[in-house]
């Protein structure tokens, strides 16, 4: 059988076209903070630009992870969000009452603006509206669902379901 040029030229455009590498810049998780490991220990945090959770021993680290323990002056135990940057990361846009306040205040922050940046997204509850400052000075918003706590269990587990939308070109404008 003769391959002509032409023939081949299709068969490249055909594989070319079945590619889907593209990462979505949105969607919905939940991350918890189950360690796992013998020797080695780690959780998994989340990664909006790669789109997935991601170990806490990959490199680079997960943009945030769910913690659970006594914030600094607290006294009891809260669940909280978590950077590894060496600056305040997260930016609190709302609190509201209902789910579908949540998700009305989500749908209408197109930017990420110039929020009160803190070191820890705490208390972490439902129905809030956060701003997240990547180490790589990239800019997310997430609006969390379902915020979970048991703090009879040793050490204290936490989960958090949250929606998320990613700005990767590092504007501070979210895509629609």
């Amino acid at each position: 059988m003769k391959i002509t040029p032409a023939y081949f030229l299709w068969i490249l455009l055909l594989f070319a076209g079945c590619k889907d590498n593209e990462v979505p810049l949105s969607g919905t998780v939940t991350i918890d903070n189950e360690i796992f490991g013998t020797s080695v220990y780690y959780a998994y945090g989340f990664s909006f630009s790669k789109a997935a959770k991601v170990s806490s021993n990959d490199t680079p680290d997960p943009d945030i992870t769910v913690q659970a323990g006594v914030i600094t002056g607290g006294v009891i135990i809260e669940p909280f969000l978590s950077a590894n940057t060496f600056k305040p990361s997260f930016g609190l846009a709302g609190e509201y009452a209902t789910a579908s306040e949540a998700q009305a205040a989500f749908n209408a922050l197109t930017d990420a603006g110039t929020p009160v940046w803190i070191d820890l997204a705490a208390p972490l509850k439902n129905n809030q509206v956060w701003v997240i400052r990547t180490g790589e000075e990239k800019y997310a918003k997430i609006r969390t669902i379902e915020v979970k706590l048991d703090d009879v269990e040793l050490p204290p587990f936490a989960s958090c379901k949250f929606q998320w939308v990613y700005q990767p070109d590092g504007s501070k404008t979210f895509p629609q």
